[in-house]
């Protein structure tokens, strides 16, 4: 019931691959906004629609707190502006998470390391 849930959000040229940390299932959602790359993103309505869906999908059981996300943007398949950056944080946290982190990084983050998190 005061269990924090961490959802763990890739995002691809085209789709999102999510996760909530610790569990078995992952969620493989197409958005065509994603694909959308000729200069900024600009459709972050479709994007939230797409997050608050899989945040609300991810869930599990009732809590009383609100989960927290990490969105991890590979810099080669998926380069990033900081401004967009900013906006995906926006897009994420208006999705029904209370936080959301955002990760750069080359290789894929492990359980292991996301569970720390919480701590």
């Amino acid at each position: 019931m005061f269990r924090r849930q961490l959802f763990y959000v890739q995002v691809h040229q085209d789709h999102f691959t999510a996760r909530a940390v610790g569990g078995d299932r992952a969620i493989h959602r197409q958005c065509y906004a994603l694909g959308n790359r000729a200069g900024p993103t600009k459709e972050l309505s479709a994007i939230r629609v797409e997050l608050k869906a899989i945040f609300s999908e991810l869930k599990t059981g009732f809590s009383f707190v609100r989960p927290w996300a990490l969105l991890h943007f590979d810099p080669v398949e998926y380069p990033i502006t900081k401004e967009e950056l900013a906006a995906f944080q926006t897009a994420a946290m208006r999705s029904g998470v209370s936080f959301c982190w955002l990760s750069t990084w080359e290789h894929p983050h492990e359980d292991k390391e996301l569970l720390d998190m919480l701590k």
